[in-house]
């Protein structure tokens, strides 16, 4: 696609200027070249910047634990940024008192297209959800009714890409639902699966 980074550069503007989401509007929304690149063959969708993480840094993934986390899976994996795209089903970063929240259904919805522009611009070969909430933007986009628990680590046809559905590389869910080390045998078959395609 000739004009991908023509199409991304305007959906990136779009973004930037969205204040669709009454709770959000007064933060940016982390959408650049700094996601990753636009020829990947591996999209990661995460659930929304966090305010320690990319809400300060711009950057997925990076200026916190879980940024730290994902670095160790993604180089036990044998990749680097610039080989992926990481994004979010919610663009900006939801807080409330100050902290860290969700993203509501509605916050995911409206954020939808932007996803689903991504998926377009990028034509991924897989998509790999990191937590609830990354899976249910795909969720959403897709009309499915996909759950963690029952498909984490298992690739899922879609019409568009093959879908992984993994756990959050967070603090709380390696030290309560996922560890580190079962989240290195996940990323491991990221690498199988692609190797198929």
């Amino acid at each position: 696609m000739p004009d991908r980074a023509k199409q991304f550069s305007l959906l990136e503007n779009q973004a930037a200027k969205c204040r669709v989401c009454p709770n959000l509007a007064d933060q940016s929304a982390v959408l650049s070249s700094r996601n990753g690149s636009l020829r990947a063959q591996m999209v990661f969708v995460a659930e929304a910047p966090g305010r320690f993480g990319a809400g300060r840094t711009g950057v997925p993934f990076s200026g916190d634990q879980s940024g730290k986390n994902f670095e160790i899976l993604l180089d036990h994996a044998g990749w680097t940024r610039d080989q992926v795209f990481i994004t979010n089903a919610a663009l900006c970063n939801p807080l409330q008192d100050g902290n860290n929240r969700r993203p509501t259904a509605k916050e995911i919805q409206n954020c939808s297209h932007y996803l689903e522009s991504v998926l377009n611009i990028i034509q991924p070969k897989i998509v790999v959800t990191l937590g609830g909430v990354g899976l249910q933007g795909i969720n959403f986009l897709l009309g499915t009714k996909h759950q963690l628990g029952k498909t984490v680590a298992r690739p899922i046809k879609t019409p568009g890409f093959i879908l992984v559905p993994l756990y959050h590389p967070s603090p709380r869910v390696t030290h309560w639902r996922r560890t580190l080390p079962k989240q290195k045998r996940d990323f491991k078959k990221l690498v199988t699966i692609l190797k198929t395609l």
